[in-house]
């Protein structure tokens, strides 16, 4: 049985996981990655790094549309949104730092998963 990586930091978390689902050959298709929150994390646990008590999972995902969103949640034993949005900002600040008005959705479900989704790309070209 697999199970999911480990890391000291979430900086190396962030290094490994990355590396990982920015290679468009792992991006999902939403037939595999739902948009819906309950549905996450990908339940492939190349997705999933782990670091202490906190779970990060982090994918790209393909909608049919073709918009192309960057997916990333984080749960840990009494873990805030203002805590995992600091989560966040340390998971990315070394391939895509946080700007200024860079609009994030954040979503908590039942599972206590807080999600934060964004899009990854440029609105596709429509004729």
């Amino acid at each position: 049985m697999l199970s999911i990586q480990e890391h000291g930091s979430v900086e190396e978390a962030s290094n490994n996981l990355l590396d990982f689902i920015l290679v468009p050959d792992n991006w999902l298709a939403a037939s595999v990655a739902s948009p819906r929150p309950q549905a996450w994390p990908a339940p492939d646990i190349q997705y999933q790094r782990r670091v202490g008590p906190l779970r990060i999972c982090a994918s790209v995902d393909v909608a049919p549309s073709l918009d192309v969103v960057l997916h990333i949640a984080f749960r840990a034993p009494g873990l805030t949104p203002v805590k995992a949005a600091d989560h966040l900002e340390d998971f990315l600040k070394q391939r895509l730092p946080l700007t200024p008005n860079t609009e994030w959705q954040v979503e908590v479900d039942e599972r206590r998963w807080i999600h934060f989704t964004r899009r990854y790309v440029s609105a596709h070209l429509k004729a």
